[in-house]
């Protein structure tokens, strides 16, 4: 039986140690009591629990709810039930992911559907098999532990088509934000970088993944002379976070001829958006075409008030990345907003991430390559 108070915060905290992409989900999400439900449930937007039924189960099998939730959340299950029969939904929703839980070694409470013949499939195709009378749809809800239900807003009324729309972008960005992170420690789940793959093709926003790159919602600097106390009532020392934020970031803009005012405007759009949503430490923002034209700096919640768009010459990159290593510019991320039209990348990557953000073409020897669509 797991301690009545709290009964989320040290599931979560270990699933950040020891699997960061669930934990980081889970973290990311709004957790809230509710005991008019009988076990647990998501719409997308956040999960609720039954404390009461928590008590019931042992801890490893609450972690083992709280992945279950997630899992609902990183596939959009909520999302993609649309018209389908609810019941028959949940069903084939919690036979494609549970197994899933199984193999990488958690624990469902007693009762949970593990069907290794779903092992690979679809919500989709289970929902369709079932619905066809290909495979029986169980009886009773004695399997259900972990519902589904449709997203709605916070006063329970229908979303719109923008709102779900929203609601879509923003699993995205948590999604890819908690991949990029546990693929930094090396620890991305079985079954994760398929959904990755998919969910990197156009269909995602190119402007989450922007953001998803710059990480701001992630804290950037720690420390252990004061341990985070709110942790070590379980026996868990974690440093605390003395800054959430971006760091430091560069960000080259192409001013060649090729360049339109209308995508400098976008680029200068976008920019100040990230300022502002993601708080970097610093934003240098390097004007280049063929040799740099304009360095511009500003601190944490500045408005970047215009890109100096004098010279509308050729394109070159390299000159961005020689200014920066012979000033010495601290650079935790470098971001480069352009047409990508150029021909003399640098032959050596630099060590720190390079994010092209192009209108045009994408290919780049180094980095990642988001395609703009204005």
């Amino acid at each position: 039986m797991i301690n009545p108070t709290n009964m989320l915060s040290r599931p979560k905290t270990q699933l950040m140690l020891h699997s960061p992409f669930f934990g980081a989900m889970s973290m990311s999400t709004p957790c809230v009591e509710d005991f008019g439900i009988s076990t647990a449930c998501t719409n997308g937007k956040w999960i609720k629990y039954n404390p009461e039924y928590l008590r019931s189960i042992s801890e490893n099998q609450v972690t083992g709810v709280v992945i279950h939730e997630v899992m609902h959340i990183t596939n959009k299950h909520p999302l993609r039930m649309g018209n389908r029969d609810p019941r028959v939904w949940n069903i084939a929703t919690d036979k494609a992911i549970n197994i899933i839980i199984i193999d990488a070694g958690y624990e469902l409470p007693e009762g949970a559907l593990i069907d290794p013949d779903c092992r690979g499939m679809s919500a989709e195709k289970i929902y369709n098999l079932m619905m066809s009378g290909e495979m029986p749809i169980p009886e009773g809800d004695e399997w259900s532990f972990g519902e589904i239900e449709a997203p709605t807003n916070d006063d329970g009324s229908a979303m719109s088509e923008s709102e779900m729309d929203q609601l879509e972008s923003d699993i995205n960005v948590k999604v890819l934000s908690a991949y990029a992170n546990a693929k930094m420690r090396g620890k991305v789940p079985a079954g994760i970088e398929g959904l990755i793959e998919e969910m990197s093709t156009p269909q995602v926003d190119w402007r989450d993944k922007l953001r998803v790159f710059v990480g701001g919602d992630q804290p950037d600097d720690f420390t252990w002379a004061k341990p985070n106390k709110k942790f070590m009532p379980y026996g868990i020392y974690l440093p605390t976070v003395e800054h959430f934020g971006a760091g430091d970031i560069v960000i080259g803009c192409d001013t060649s001829a090729s360049v339109s005012d209308e995508e400098l405007a976008v680029f200068l759009g976008e920019i100040n958006g990230l300022a502002q949503d993601m708080q970097p430490r610093s934003i240098t923002v390097i004007g280049c075409d063929a040799k740099v034209q304009s360095v511009d700096y500003y601190g944490q919640g500045e408005d970047v008030q215009s890109i100096n768009s004098k010279g509308r010459g050729g394109t070159e990159v390299t000159p961005v990345f020689d200014y920066i290593e012979e000033h010495g510019l601290p650079c935790d991320s470098f971001i480069y907003f352009s047409d990508m039209y150029v021909y003399d990348f640098p032959e050596n990557a630099p060590d720190y991430p390079v994010l092209w953000v192009s209108t045009g073409a994408t290919d780049a020897p180094w980095g990642e390559v988001v395609k703009a669509d204005l």
